[in-house]
C-alpha cells in the first residue's frame, strides 16, 4: 500500500510543480484528489478485511458468532434439528449466498468470502450439519 501511494505521490508532485511553472496554481489540488481517493480506498478494504465469522457445529448447537471491522459482536445459538441450510448457486460463479433459517431468523454467512471460499465453506458448513444431525444416531 505505501509503495503504491508514494509512487502516485511522485508522479502527482512531478507533474504539479511542471503544472505550477506553467501557471496552472489549481493542478495540484486537483491532481492529489485521485491521491487522497486511493488512500481512502486502501483505508477501508484493510478494515473491512477484519471481518470474520466463526461457526462450531456439534450434535447439540450450532453456534454462530459474526464480528465486524468496527468490532460489533452478533452471536446466535441455533439447534442443528430445527435449522435449516439453504445454498444459492449460479452455474458461473458458484455459491452466491449461504441462508441459515431457524424459525424466525434467517442469517446470511459468509457474504464476505470469494466466491471460491464461499463454494467450499458451504460445502464443508453442509457436511458438518449433516454429520451433527446423524452422529447421535451413530452410536445407538
Amino acid at each position: 500500500m505505501n509503495i503504491v501511494l508514494w509512487c502516485a505521490g511522485l508522479i502527482v508532485a512531478f507533474y504539479s510543480i511542471v503544472l505550477v511553472l506553467m501557471g496552472l496554481w489549481p493542478a495540484p489540488i486537483l491532481l492529489s484528489l485521485p491521491i487522497l481517493f486511493l488512500w481512502l480506498a486502501f483505508r477501508h478494504n484493510f478494515a473491512t478485511a477484519e471481518t470474520y465469522e466463526e461457526i462450531s457445529v456439534s450434535p447439540l448447537e450450532v453456534r454462530l458468532k459474526h464480528v465486524t471491522y468496527k468490532g460489533e459482536v452478533q452471536e446466535y445459538v441455533l439447534n442443528p434439528f430445527h435449522m435449516k441450510l439453504h445454498i444459492e448457486r449460479d452455474d458461473d460463479v458458484g455459491v452466491t449466498r449461504i441462508l441459515v433459517r431457524s424459525d424466525q431468523l434467517f442469517l446470511i454467512v459468509g457474504s464476505f468470502l470469494n466466491p471460491d471460499d464461499r463454494t467450499s465453506f458451504a460445502t464443508a458448513f453442509s457436511q458438518a450439519l449433516h454429520s451433527a444431525r446423524h452422529r447421535g444416531f451413530d452410536n445407538a
